[in-house]
């Protein structure tokens, strides 16, 4: 695989003013069990290996990814992280070609104050949970879900008439909190993307790597700033994924089968 862009190892976000943060950190996840506990850990000697075989065949979740998100000027990054996660198990459990890409404005709209509030972690994982994001809006959507569909972007946008009834098909996801580096590489190795808090902004990790002139680990993650970074991708080195592990949530699955949402007339 291509080496990476150094530029974008460990990248400190608020050094970019053009862009808005949002990410609120502060509180715990609720009772959830951890990840590490339920499904173990891998060791070292087997993350290791892991992180070779990636590096040299590929197979991580970010060949998961079907879009890069853009959150514009709106401090919705939470909700981006989440929505992308949540499309990243869509592929892995459904196909690439299966997955119905969604609005992360819909579930950021429930737990934003305001545009450029920002959102806490665990309230966009517990949020997409319980009532679930609505599809985006795009032509594919739109033939499918009528107008009960909404943008990316745009804080003002109000939610379509009967929104709830088709944003919890895309509830119900299977989620666990991990508190520790090692889980979150064990959860990479195993294509699970992992939402994590980090200098105000929120991302999610989709790929263990070495690669890099420095061939620590690392993470890989796609961020929601569009056109930035490494093709849209950033990482981060071990210390810095040590920083975020106290705002971190494995998405195991979810239960949106695309071949069971209904269409709407």
């Amino acid at each position: 695989m291509k080496d990476i862009n150094d530029e974008f190892v460990d990248f400190f976000f608020p050094d970019d003013p053009k862009y808005v943060f949002g990410d609120l950190g502060g509180q715990l996840f609720s009772s959830a069990p951890l990840y590490e506990d339920l499904f173990g850990e891998m060791s070292d000697a087997e993350i290791d290996a892991c992180i070779e075989r990636m590096d040299a065949e590929g197979g991580g979740a970010d060949e998961l990814v079907t879009r890069i998100f853009n959150q514009g000027q709106e401090g919705s990054c939470v909700a981006n992280a989440t929505s992308q996660a949540h499309q990243i198990v869509q592929a892995l459990q459904f196909g690439k070609e299966n997955v119905v890409q969604l609005s992360a404005m819909s579930l950021y709209k429930r737990i934003g104050r305001s545009a450029s509030s920002g959102a806490v972690v665990s309230d966009g994982i517990e949020e997409m949970d319980e009532r679930g994001i609505l599809p985006l809006d795009n032509e594919a959507n739109r033939a499918r879900f009528g107008s009960i569909v909404m943008p990316n972007t745009g804080f003002r946008t109000p939610f379509p008439t009967g929104w709830e009834a088709v944003a919890k098909n895309f509830a119900g996801a299977k989620w666990y909190p991990t508190r520790s580096v090692s889980g979150i590489f064990t959860a990479l190795c195993r294509q699970k993307p992992v939402v994590v808090g980090r200098e105000g902004h929120s991302i999610p990790y989709v790929r263990p790597t070495r690669l890099g002139s420095n061939r620590n680990r690392k993470a890989k993650y796609p961020n929601s700033w569009g056109d930035w970074g490494d093709n849209g991708f950033g990482y981060d080195t071990e210390n810095q994924i040590r920083k975020s592990a106290s705002w971190a949530a494995v998405l195991e699955s979810v239960v949106s089968n695309p071949f069971q949402v209904p269409q709407v007339n």
